[in-house]
């Protein structure tokens, strides 16, 4: 049974979100990208990673978990850039050099961005993370100026706020399914906040959690 959120401390800890990936995790994502893995392999591997991150922080002693994000093989979004649809992938700007922004994959919308009628997969993830542990659990889902600041509205949307608007609508339908599965508490992440002002952030925000039945974190 999981622990339920009104018997927890007072102060409760808990973690970020994303765990520290082991070596092998590393070694079997090059793996898949080199084809010498197949999808079976891949999610035995994914499986075996989540479990590692629950006994890591139920051996530290945190009382509220997530499943470290072990799943996502590079950041916050580029996962899911893989099968978000009608979006056509730009030229890498720069390969060679230190790492910079100017080095991430950017993407061009040609339609009205659309994910699979599974949505994001995070209720598979969330449900797979609530039944190997006890402890409280705590989901976390990129926020909406982040799944658009890398994808150029091209000639389907007005401007970026208008790709974050529709990333809002895609996303409150991942919180409400979560919150249906169960999720208490749900986290926000939006590292790419600062691109708008503080009342347009507030209001995407309002957009992505309206009707939400479940604990925010931001």
């Amino acid at each position: 049974m999981i622990t339920p959120m009104t018997t927890l401390p007072l102060l409760p800890t808990s973690v970020v979100g994303s765990h520290g990936k082991p070596g092998w995790w590393f070694t079997a994502v090059k793996a898949w990208e080199a084809g010498e893995m197949g999808p079976g392999d891949m999610d035995e591997m994914f499986d075996d990673a989540v479990h590692t991150a629950i006994r890591d922080m139920e051996t530290a002693g945190i009382d509220i978990i997530t499943d470290g994000e072990m799943r996502r093989t590079d950041g916050y979004v580029d996962t899911y850039y893989k099968i978000i649809k009608n979006i056509a992938p730009l030229p890498v700007r720069r390969k060679a050099g230190p790492w910079g922004y100017d080095q991430q994959q950017r993407y061009e919308a040609v339609g009205r961005i659309e994910v699979p009628s599974t949505g994001f997969g995070l209720v598979k993830d969330f449900q797979f993370l609530r039944g190997h542990t006890k402890r409280a659990l705590k989901a976390t889902c990129a926020g909406p100026l982040t799944f658009g600041s890398r994808i150029h509205p091209g000639s389907a949307y007005k401007g970026v706020v208008d790709v974050a608007e529709r990333f809002a609508e895609v996303i409150n339908a991942e919180l409400k399914a979560l919150a249906a599965a169960g999720a208490e508490l749900i986290q926000l992440d939006e590292p790419a906040r600062g691109n708008v002002s503080g009342e347009e952030m507030a209001r995407l925000f309002n957009l992505a959690t309206d009707g939400v039945r479940a604990k925010l974190a931001f």
